[in-house]
């Protein structure tokens, strides 16, 4: 390696002396493959790209035009910048929001909540593989209804063994209590989502009761 008057550096070596061995990866990163979803929502984008008129109902990425940020929370943001509030939070995050969630719940919906219960995250998809990673061990049974969203893939992640449940259009593609009463038994848990993804389908009470009894 040398440096000429004019600072411009060059190096004879052989290219292979700056080739190394493949790092080693770990068994859970080789089992990572693309989402499916995301698979066919890049080839929708190319073929909107291409002009092709398409009814996209893969991911949830709305028009910002049709479904804008609140004003008040662009202001806020916005502010924030101004105040330079660009520093880490405490470990368990701003008591102020955490606050601010538990009026909205109990102004709202009628229930109230201590902060230590109340947990904000950048979406639900890191809460729900941190839950996973809390109450399943490799080798756990996981029963959760099909159609639905990331959980056989989570249970690939821990080496959990999944118990899909198939659903009817009879009942809105969201299992009953008998449907799961077989299988419930040895799982360590019951993924259940409502309104449930991708269906939409919602969850009344009697049917939560019934299932938890």
């Amino acid at each position: 390696m040398s440096i000429d008057r004019d600072g411009r550096i060059s190096d004879d070596r052989p290219a292979h002396s700056f080739r190394s061995s493949p790092m080693k990866l770990s068994a859970a990163a080789e089992a990572i493959t693309t989402s499916p979803i995301l698979v066919i929502a890049a080839e929708i984008n190319r073929r909107i790209a291409e002009g092709q008129r398409v009814y996209n109902l893969t991911v949830g990425d709305f028009d910002s035009s049709i479904f804008p940020i609140p004003e008040v929370l662009t202001e806020g943001i916005i502010e924030a910048y101004r105040d330079h509030a660009t520093n880490y939070p405490g470990a368990f995050g701003v008591d102020s929001l955490r606050e601010a969630v538990a009026h909205l719940l109990k102004r709202t919906c009628g229930v109230e909540h201590a902060l230590d219960e109340i947990q904000i995250a950048s979406g639900s998809r890191p809460l729900i593989y941190s839950f996973y990673q809390t109450v399943v061990d490799p080798g756990d049974k996981v029963v959760f209804p099909v159609p639905s969203w990331n959980n056989e893939y989570y249970c690939q992640l821990l080496g959990a063994e999944p118990v899909p449940v198939d659903t009817r259009p009879e009942n809105n593609f969201f299992p009953t209590a008998e449907d799961l009463r077989p299988v419930i038994g040895e799982a360590s848990l019951l993924a259940l989502c409502s309104p449930q993804n991708p269906t939409g389908t919602l969850m009344d009470r009697d049917q939560l009761l019934e299932i938890c009894e």
